[in-house]
């Protein structure tokens, strides 16, 4: 999907394949358009991620001087959070508003609708030729990223193929080894390891997660009991994996784990700062998590037992040797990441073409490789990473640099594999271990219910999630039986669980016939 017309090769960065370089050849009034932009325009911008105004990076600066658009970073907050809605009360919005426009509440249909942000039609039309052409040129993006009635609403950030997997089990394979024990592949190889890392390596924690990894981000280790949590697919047919029965299963076992102290006894208030910490100290042995913790957990254990080796491990199967039926896989247009523009707007075109410049040639480079001279050279045409990227004077992981220097993830543009080095191979080979999951045949697209529908799903689901959250604690910690799940998976039909199995339904038959 991703190869034809927006892809950029390896081997060229003038192929003549991927997206128009720079859009000397657009119509702006009438005229011609190039970057930069003329006009010295500042726009504000706020994202998803919940904090403080991030620091200016080199990438924000050399952005500014390529398109001409000054931006002003605000900080941010997610859909679902409290702030969120007191910003759109407050009137005060931001130009530019990176957000999972498919979590808001009634949809982006209504999100327009209500005037908060723009319609996108005729403004790709007029202003943003780059993402038009990959429209165009690609109808599985084109059908991924509208409304069913043909609405844009958002500048998409679309993942590459290998960049849809990027999370799963971690484990200290240095641990197996001293222990004569093999990588667990199933729930009971799992739990012979996480005791013997209790009994014999004494981790008071032997395996420590956030919570969200419990089976909802990924399908940790709920995926051997053949479900998952939230809405998924099982041939053609929605399914809300709480209410299968092979969830209280999970639970149950979960539950035993947390009785024999083989989960951490902190993982449902834990950050991610505490996760790392019992990680690279030797409190803890495994745990699920994104690939480049691989890369930190070993530089920082490594300072003091330069024998620590972490090691991604297949997600757990039903039954040894057969294919793990649920991982870590994302749609490659998730609705994260994805930009929309304010109906407040002074100034709509610069806020077009700062946007769209990411899905030219030019743009797509940057985003992936950086800065040319700084963080790559070319070499036959072929990017090659400096030894600020590969040997950072400063300690950095290649990462880490790269952050501050393109935008990899997680930004309105066409991900491109940026084969970024790590320092160690364990972290290169993670991604291969934990794709070979049956996960793409469960994969619900980003369907859009309608706005009456999203608003109905919004009233039944909030109370769900909610009530699905108190089910979990309460089960692993102890405080309930998993034999009390029934009477949620009742509550959960009392609520409406049915009728929004329904609108998924509804909505993901309307998606095939876009």
């Amino acid at each position: 999907m991703l190869m034809a017309g927006c892809s950029l090769s390896s081997s060229s960065s003038n192929n003549e394949s991927t997206i128009n370089s720079k859009s000397n050849s657009n119509n702006q009034s009438g005229g011609a358009f190039s970057y930069p932009m003329q006009g010295n325009a500042e726009l504000s911008f706020m994202n998803e991620q919940l904090g403080s105004t991030p620091e200016a990076m080199p990438i924000d600066e050399e952005y500014e001087k390529r398109t001409g658009v000054k931006i002003k970073h605000l900080g941010g907050t997610p859909m679902t959070d409290q702030k969120f809605s007191l910003l759109l009360a407050s009137g005060e919005l931001p130009d530019i508003f990176l957000n999972t426009w498919l979590q808001y509440p009634g949809g982006p249909d209504r999100a327009v609708e209500q005037g908060y942000i723009l319609k996108l039609n005729d403004l790709i039309d007029q202003y943003a030729p780059n993402l038009k052409k990959v429209l165009q040129e690609n109808p599985d993006i084109d059908k991924m990223i509208k409304t069913d009635d043909g609405t844009y609403y958002a500048f998409p950030f679309i993942r590459s193929d290998a960049g849809r997997v990027y999370g799963g089990p971690i484990i200290r394979k240095d641990w197996l080894d001293e222990l004569n024990l093999d990588i667990p592949e199933t729930i009971e190889e799992w739990h012979t390891v996480l005791t013997a890392f209790k009994e014999k390596k004494k981790a008071s924690s032997p395996v420590t997660f956030r919570s969200m990894f419990l089976g909802e981000r990924t399908g940790g280790f709920a995926g051997a009991f053949g479900v998952m949590g939230n809405f998924y697919m099982n041939d053609g047919k929605v399914t809300y994996g709480y209410l299968e029965p092979q969830y209280k299963e999970y639970l149950r076992t979960m539950s035993q784990w947390y009785k024999e102290g083989l989960i951490d006894k902190d993982f449902a208030s834990i950050d991610a700062a505490t996760v790392d910490k019992k990680m690279s100290s030797g409190s803890s042995g495994a745990t699920i998590g994104w690939q480049f913790y691989i890369e930190k957990y070993n530089a920082a254990a490594q300072e003091t037992d330069p024998k620590a080796n972490f090691v991604a491990v297949p997600y757990p199967a039903a039954a040894k040797g057969e294919l793990p039926e649920f991982g870590q896989l994302d749609n490659a247009y998730a609705g994260t990441s994805s930009a929309a523009i304010s109906a407040t707007t002074a100034n709509v075109e610069a806020a077009i073409r700062w946007l769209d410049y990411a899905y030219s040639a030019e743009g797509s480079m940057l985003n992936t490789y950086g800065l040319e001279g700084v963080t790559y050279k070319l070499e036959n045409g072929k990017p090659v990473y400096t030894d600020l990227v590969v040997n950072n004077p400063n300690g950095l992981g290649s990462d880490q640099v790269m952050l501050q220097y393109s935008h990899g993830t997680n930004f309105p543009m066409i991900q491109q594999d940026n084969n970024l080095p790590a320092k160690y191979e364990q972290t290169t080979e993670a991604l291969g271990i934990w794709e070979k999951t049956n996960h793409e045949s469960h994969l619900l697209p980003p369907v859009t219910p309608t706005a009456e529908e999203a608003d109905e799903m919004s009233s039944i689901m909030n109370d769900i999630n909610a009530l699905v959250k108190e089910a979990e604690l309460k089960i692993i910690l102890g405080n309930e039986t998993a034999d009390s799940y029934d009477k949620y998976v009742q509550q959960m039909k009392d609520l409406g669980i049915e009728r929004a199995l329904e609108i998924q339904q509804a909505a993901y038959e309307r998606y095939l016939q876009r």
